[in-house]
């Protein structure tokens, strides 16, 4: 009953479960079908929700879903009493079965535990007996590998100490064995050695360091250890290819740096500040070359290139001394002679490194010869900072060098394939760089020597100079052969060379220079000397230097008593017997000597410097010109020398390339006059022309300033004020005659001298410019005639002119003259100008008695003459003008009356200016006093202004036909155009119209005529 009850009320509650079921579900049915879904449900329902949200709406939604959750839970809970006689009997099940899986596994547990106690007392200890015999075996093998690892350490640290004492060839065993050993595949496994095997790599490069610093010793040491330099060469040997350097490379670059090195050590040894360093404490190493040159003093240069010059032949030496040793030790070891070092390996080496050093010879050479260029281009070669002396020792120790360099690179064989005319070309170019920077340094050096001594013979010498003459021997040379060579030091160890670069017996040791033949060793810059013992310094330009005590004193009765300097010699007793004796000297002045002096000094440049002879030659040829422009400045007045020197090219013309017509030139008659003076002397004028233009585009250098004692920078203009001779218009010494004479006269005494060294000069220059010293002499020689020409006409006419000098100026007596009455035609009674005659004929019998005595007597006779003569001319000058001053006035009785008393001047004249006829002493011996003055060659084209024949022409004019004379101006274009107008105004006065015809075809011929000589004559003929 119970279990029917049971069941029926079973099957009741499950049927009343079913219904509750069916209800649920109809009730689920009515919720949406997110709820049945594991998502989230409220996240779905906020994102349905319209925006804006509607509280209201949502509050409700709650409440209706809050009443569907309750509904639910209740169902749930009605559902679980329902079945809660099922749910019991499940849950008692399910402990019964975790019981008995508890006990099942107690009783595994207890199973492995006993198995665990068996096991401890049967395997265990057989295993543990394996384990033991298996590390017995691992610790044998162990101590095995450390035996073999100490003999590893124990290569090592014999490596450590061949490297300490310097036994290259063991280290180098050492290193190969130890390299060997490390690389065996027993090794590979094992860590600990990877540092070791990685430190091999700095073991070879600590021993190739070592054999590096080993071949620098050798290289340039100053002892050489034959059996060290043996030991690097067979440790060499001993390397593998990969590992070994190039011996002759190693060697090659030791030398370069060294020659850098050795280079600024030189420097910074005689630097200035080397003994007091600059703030900074390092300075001398941040220093460069070009920087320690100029804080170098120019007296240290000839101590610096010589020490610097003596290391670097060191190191030539050096090579040529390796050269020899391999070859003598390649034999050795070719013959096989059972040494040690005779193994074909290092046979190989000795040959390899023979070969690079043969072949290294001219980068050796290279490298000293860019280095000495960089030491010589820093240094500041400029005079007179450094001393003529100095230079000249730097030239010789420079020039050394070169040969040094030469004879190092005699033997040296660029190739076999070239020929022996081609190696000979490169034998000389060698030194290329060497010699092409000296011959640069050199003429900047010359150019300042030359501008210096430039300024200073014009401040000290043609500014201070008297000018008087020089009281000097008959035979007295300004410049000698015997003093144009220097004697420079003799370089020991030339000989020492030769023996050297000779041939040597086989098996003999190598004879090569050493550091005690070096020709710089111990170079002393002592003071050099002229073969007659004269120093360079001093020179050889005063009068007693240079000198021989053979030389003849002369008979001069003054030289004696001028260089004794006593007053034993009685006024009375100096006549003119003795002063007719200085015909016999040459003349020079102190300028003179000094010119010749500085020519001294310039042609020993020209033995010093064969590349430089022409530049050198030239620079003497600017100085002789400036003298010859000094003297004409000096001894000429300025109004001379302007119209002298006036450009006349500049022609004012019409369009048509014809002068104007009908327009007069205002200038034109000044122009006329400077032409004809221009034409007298025309060499002269382009000389000093070109001297003017030269000193103008000079720039001088600093040290010119200070002499001048002005601010730098100073161009040449300076070099052309030359203020005149302060005696040119003294009455007292003739407006200075003696002093001109002795100016103008001294350049051809200078030119006579140095003719003597023209084949000299000649041979120095070269063969290409030797013509240039003929060409120099044919063309000074005439320069210096018209120099003398020049100054002595001017010298003349200045007598002649400036008032007080005699009783009548000549300006005086032509004026006084032609203000007298000439327009007469009866001149019985005598010649209204007979008085003015006879002063003028009075003033030249007292210049015939002053001119022998000017200057003491120093005027040479024939000088004499040619004053007298250019007097004459003068004179002659002067009548033409009395008779153009005359103007129309003069009637032709006139014209008579006044050549009747030019006649009387010229007898006047021709008596005192003809000594030969009054029976006087002549030149030397009395030859040739009876003799023609001839003051220009009878070819040139003022001859006939020199001659009587001016006036007489002139004179003969006046008689003309007044249609025919301006044919006669047109012929004589040697007369000034106020001759020619006073002429014609003479003869066409009566028709002005003709007059002013004839006037201005006359004045258009001339302005031609001075355009085409003027061309002429601005032609620079020099040609050197």
């Amino acid at each position: 009953m119970d279990s029917a009850a049971g069941s029926s009320g079973g099957a009741s509650s499950s049927s009343a479960a079913g219904a509750a079921g069916r209800d649920a579900a109809a009730k689920m049915g009515s919720l949406p079908e997110r709820f049945a879904s594991v998502e989230d449900v409220v996240a779905k329902e906020l994102k349905d929700l319209a925006h804006p949200w509607d509280l209201a709406a949502i509050e409700e939604r709650i409440r209706e879903y809050s009443v569907f959750s309750e509904k639910i839970n209740a169902q749930l809970s009605s559902r679980v009493m329902a079945n809660y006689n099922e749910f019991v009997q499940g849950m008692q099940q399910v402990q019964a079965v975790e019981t008995e899986l508890t006990l099942i596994g107690v009783l595994v547990k207890n199973g492995r535990r006993k198995l665990q106690e068996r096991d401890l007392g049967l395997v265990r200890g057989s295993m543990h007996v394996t384990r033991q015999h298996k590390k017995s075996q691992r610790l044998t093998s162990l101590l095995d590998t450390l035996s073999e690892f100490q003999g590893v350490v124990r290569m090592h640290a014999r490596l450590g100490e061949c490297l300490s004492s310097d036994n290259y060839c063991e280290a180098i065993a050492q290193q190969q064995a130890l390299q060997e050993a490390v690389a065996a595949e027993k090794f590979q496994q094992f860590p600990g050695l990877l540092s070791l095997r990685e430190g091999l790599s700095g073991h070879i490069a600590n021993v190739q360091q070592k054999l590096s610093d080993g071949l620098r010793v050798a290289a340039v040491s100053a002892a050489f250890d034959a059996e060290r330099y043996e030991e690097i060469l067979k440790a060499y040997s001993m390397m593998a290819p990969d590992q070994a350097l190039s011996v002759g490379k190693e060697l090659l670059r030791h030398v370069t740096e060294c020659i850098v090195a050795v280079s600024r050590q030189c420097m910074l040894m005689f630097s200035a500040d080397s003994q007091h360093e600059r703030p900074g404490g390092d300075w001398h190493r941040k220093a460069n070359i070009r920087e320690l040159a100029g804080c170098m003093e120019p007296t240290q240069f000839v101590d610096c290139t010589a020490r610097l010059y003596e290391h670097l032949c060191d190191f030539l030496y050096r090579h040529q001394f390796l050269c020899r040793w391999h070859e003598y030790r390649a034999k050795e070891a070719e013959s096989g002679d059972g040494q040690p070092g005779s193994n074909d390996r290092f046979r190989e080496v000795l040959r390899d490194v023979l070969t690079e050093l043969n072949s290294s010879k001219r980068n050796v050479w290279h490298h000293i010869s860019q280095q000495v260029s960089l030491v010589l281009m820093t240094l500041e070669f400029q005079y007179p900072a450094l001393s003529e002396e100095s230079f000249l020792h730097i030239l010789h120790l420079t020039q050394t060098l070169i040969e040094e360099g030469d004879n190092f690179m005699a033997d040296y064989q660029p190739g076999a394939a070239k020929s022996a005319a081609s190696s000979s070309s490169q034998w000389r170019q060698w030194s290329a760089p060497i010699k092409n920077t000296l011959k640069s340094k050199a003429h900047d050096y010359f150019q300042s020597l030359h501008h210096n001594a430039w300024v200073g013979f014009k401040v000290a010498y043609i500014e201070q100079d008297s000018w008087q003459r020089l009281p000097v021997a008959r035979n007295y040379s300004l410049i000698r052969k015997d003093r144009l060579q220097v004697s420079l030091p003799r370089r020991d160890g030339s000989a020492v060379a030769n023996a050297a670069s000779s041939g040597q017996q086989p098996g003999a040791e190598p004879r090569v220079r050493t550091a005690e033949s070096n020709p710089f060793r111990n170079y002393q810059a002592e003071s050099l000397h002229h073969p007659n013992g004269v120093s360079l310094e001093e020179g050889s330009g005063g009068l007693g230097r240079g000198v021989e005590a053979s030389d003849e004193v002369d008979e001069h009765a003054l030289l004696q008593h001028w260089i004794d300097d006593n007053d034993a010699l009685p006024q009375q007793q100096i006549g003119s017997s003795m002063l007719s004796n200085s015909n016999r000297s040459p003349v020079v002045s102190s300028s003179t000597v000094e010119l010749a002096h500085l020519l001294e000094r310039y042609f020993r440049m020209m033995t010093a410097l064969p590349q430089l002879a022409l530049d050198v030659f030239q620079s003497a040829v600017q100085l002789v010109e400036f003298y010859v422009h000094c003297v004409l400045c000096l001894f000429v007045q300025d109004r001379h020398l302007q119209a002298f020197l006036q450009d006349l090219e500049v022609v004012s013309q019409a369009p048509g390339g014809s002068p104007p017509t009908g327009v007069s030139d205002p200038k034109l008659p000044s122009r006329h006059e400077a032409l004809l003076l221009q034409r007298l002397c025309p060499e002269l004028r382009r000389a000093v022309l070109r001297a003017r233009e030269c000193m103008s585009s000079l720039s001088l250098p600093p040290s010119c300033a200070s002499m001048l004692n002005m601010q730098a920078p100073v161009s040449g203009h300076v070099l052309l004020q030359v203020a005149p001779f302060s005696k040119l218009t003294s009455p007292g010494s003739l407006c200075g005659l003696s002093e001109r004479c002795v100016g103008a006269e001294s350049v051809g005494a200078l030119l006579s001298n140095l003719k003597e060294l023209s084949g000299w000069l000649g041979d120095q220059l070269p063969k290409n410019d030797r013509e240039a010293v003929d060409r120099f002499f044919v063309q000074q020689e005439a320069i210096a005639q018209q120099l003398q020409t020049f100054v002595l006409r001017c010298a003349a006419s200045d007598v002649l002119e400036v008032p007080h000098v005699g009783r009548v100026s000549l300006d005086h007596f032509s004026n006084t003259m032609q203000a007298l009455k000439w327009d007469a035609r009866d001149f019985s009674s005598g010649s209204p100008g007979a008085p003015y005659i006879e002063q003028l004929k009075g003033q030249i019998d007292e210049l015939a008695r002053r001119i022998p005595c000017a200057g003491g007597g120093s005027i040479r006779y024939a000088t004499q003459r040619t004053i007298w003569g250019w007097m004459e001319v003068r004179i002659v000058h002067e009548c033409v003008e009395v008779i153009a001053k005359c103007g129309r006035k003069k009637s032709q009785e006139a014209l008579q009356c006044l050549a009747d008393d030019f006649q009387l001047i010229r007898a006047a004249v021709q008596q005192n200016f003809r000594p030969g006829a009054a029976g006087e002493a002549g030149d030397e011996a009395g030859v040739g006093s009876s003799e023609e003055v001839q003051l220009v060659p009878a070819d040139h084209p003022m001859f006939q202004t020199t001659q009587w024949a001016y006036l007489d022409q002139f004179i003969e004019a006046h008689a003309s036909l007044p249609a025919d004379i301006g044919v006669w101006c047109k012929r004589h274009p040697e007369y000034p155009l106020r001759l020619h107008k006073a002429v014609i105004e003479y003869l066409q006065g009566s028709n002005p119209k003709a007059q002013r015809q004839i006037y201005g075809e006359v004045e258009a011929f001339l302005t031609s005529y001075i355009a085409e000589v003027a061309r002429e004559l601005s032609t620079d003929r020099r040609g050197l």
